[in-house]
């Protein structure tokens, strides 16, 4: 009797992490399923993110859409017609039972011709904010899958097809042991800008930092932060002057471990950074990206904030001073990072296994 044909499932994302490694946490967790044959589409942009320990099979579907100058611009409806022709040619040969987006346009091209062909399809939305790519799929797609069960601008004609899911975490961030102690010296601060960096940060927290140790000297803090690359002899030349240890590299593959190490964070408020914070209980202060679309990322931010989990600056009213006050009130009050910790940890969902779940039931 020949062996039974797995069920091939097709998840899209691209663009950034926060799209990219909720799509592999939901993928890791659906190829535990021997019935199932997972597949994941991505653009050039998060290619770099398919490392070796990522055992899903890859396929690259760019669209990556650019409208500085009118030669960029013009240029647009070529690469969306591309990216079109690729999806088709990529879904006629997996022939997937099913496919799932997870927002942002580099997602566009396979949820479009994956509806056009007529193959059910899953959005899954991890922001407070409903995005517009998202948007534009819900009227076809078989279900809404949410991160947030109070996300704004959400389509109100649909709310039988909602499920609220939680969050997407990557295994080696599930397997992490949950934070318990926040007084340990030196005190660990982990600062990062998500996959695309945070420039603001190669100067605001040094400059923070400074001002941390000038009226405090007593305080004793270990660094490890994310710059970008022509950025990162200068944050380390800053922090050797203060005579502190750093570690300082323009991206961490194992940001697990850096998870691990630290006492607090500082991040933009990108949902993927959000979840896996919540993961383990690791609170942070968050800076949102100001470009963030529909300002997601001040809502997921305010969301944290609201609940006594985390704490926000607008970057455009956070100061050096204001930064290095806060520190020192959180170090040396660790029983306020505790709290925070433990609102954290009530957040904690595993949405990976809810939605994977829900996929057995819609193809069997």
């Amino acid at each position: 009797m020949p062996p039974k044909k797995r069920k091939i499932i097709l998840l899209t994302a691209g663009g950034t992490g926060g799209h990219f490694f909720p799509a592999i946490a939901l993928a890791e967790e659906l190829a535990k399923n021997l019935e199932l044959e997972v597949h994941i589409s991505t653009d050039n942009r998060c290619k770099k993110y398919l490392t070796n320990d990522i055992n899903i099979k890859s396929h690259i579907v760019d669209l990556y859409i650019n409208l500085r100058g009118i030669i960029n611009k013009l240029k647009i409806p070529f690469s969306i017609y591309l990216s079109l022709i690729k999806a088709f040619i990529l879904i006629k040969k997996l022939k997937p039972k099913l496919i799932i987006g997870f927002g942002g346009y580099p997602s566009f091209p396979l949820m479009f011709i994956g509806q056009l062909l007529s193959i059910p399809t899953i959005v899954y939305e991890q922001n407070s904010f409903f995005g517009k790519s998202n948007k534009f799929f819900t009227k076809k797609a078989i279900l809404i899958a949410l991160a947030y069960k109070s996300t704004q601008n959400l389509p109100t004609n649909y709310s039988d097809k909602i499920v609220i899911t939680g969050d997407f975490v990557r295994d080696k961030i599930k397997n992490l042991p949950e934070k318990s102690s926040f007084s340990n010296k030196p005190f660990n601060l982990l600062v990062f800008g998500g996959s695309q960096g945070a420039k603001i940060f190669s100067s605001l927290v040094p400059e923070a930092i400074k001002i941390l140790l000038t009226k405090y000297p007593e305080t004793e803090i270990r660094i490890v932060q994310q710059v970008l690359e022509n950025d990162k002899e200068r944050v380390k030349k800053a922090y050797d002057n203060l005579k502190i240890q750093s570690t300082i590299s323009d991206f961490f593959h194992d940001i697990y471990k850096q998870y691990e190490n630290s006492h607090l964070v500082i991040a933009r408020a990108g949902a993927t950074t959000i979840a896996e914070l919540t993961q383990i209980g690791l609170p942070a202060i968050f800076i949102p990206l100001p470009s963030s679309a529909d300002d997601h990322q001040y809502y997921n931010a305010k969301s944290l904030q609201d609940s006594n989990c985390s704490w926000y600056y607008r970057q455009e009213e956070v100061t050096a001073e204001v930064l290095a006050d806060k520190l020192h009130s959180l170090i040396d009050t660790p029983t306020i990072i505790k709290e925070a910790s433990l609102n954290l940890l009530k957040r904690k969902t595993d949405g990976t296994k809810h939605l994977a779940n829900t996929v057995l039931k819609i193809i069997t």
